[in-house]
């Protein structure tokens, strides 16, 4: 390090958060949220629980296994890693319900068994909604349609 010149250090109320943003068209999905990864040993994963939400508001975690598998040949919708579980509440009012009313099957909300079931205002699949009475309440974003920016942010 050149002489004079310090390392650059944040405060420490200051934390990274990201943002998670639609490909298509740049619209903010949800604000800054604090992610938890599956392989950090310290991080516990999520409990599945029906009708509860994966994770607390302002957390998503990271996970490196499927929330779903097939038993068939084919793949399930949400059989792919790692995947993102974030709280439903999070989400920003650019997320909506997709007008595909195959996808938003469910009992008592939407089980996301049908493939993504939630859209951007731009009209772009962005993800799976799960509500439903036999589902944890959790949104999984589509890799490739969605995307995390960081955001410096602090804990307030």
């Amino acid at each position: 390090m050149r002489e004079g010149l310090r390392p650059f250090t944040l405060p420490l109320e200051v934390v990274m958060k990201k943002r998670l943003i639609c490909n298509a068209c740049g619209a903010e999905l949800t604000g800054a949220l604090r992610i938890l990864s599956g392989k950090d040993p310290s991080v516990t994963s999520p409990e599945h629980v029906d009708r509860a939400p994966l994770t607390e508001p302002g957390v998503a975690f990271k996970s490196y296994e499927p929330i779903m598998r097939s038993f068939g040949d084919a793949p399930a919708p949400l059989e792919f890693t790692p995947q993102y579980w974030l709280n439903p509440d999070d989400l920003t009012d650019a997320v909506g319900n997709t007008p595909d009313n195959q996808h938003l099957s469910g009992c008592c909300g939407m089980g996301g068994f049908n493939g993504p079931n939630q859209i951007c205002r731009c009209g772009a699949e962005i993800g799976t909604l799960q509500t439903d009475c036999v589902t944890p309440r959790v949104f999984i974003p589509e890799p490739g349609k969605t995307a995390w920016i960081e955001n410096f942010g602090t804990e307030e």
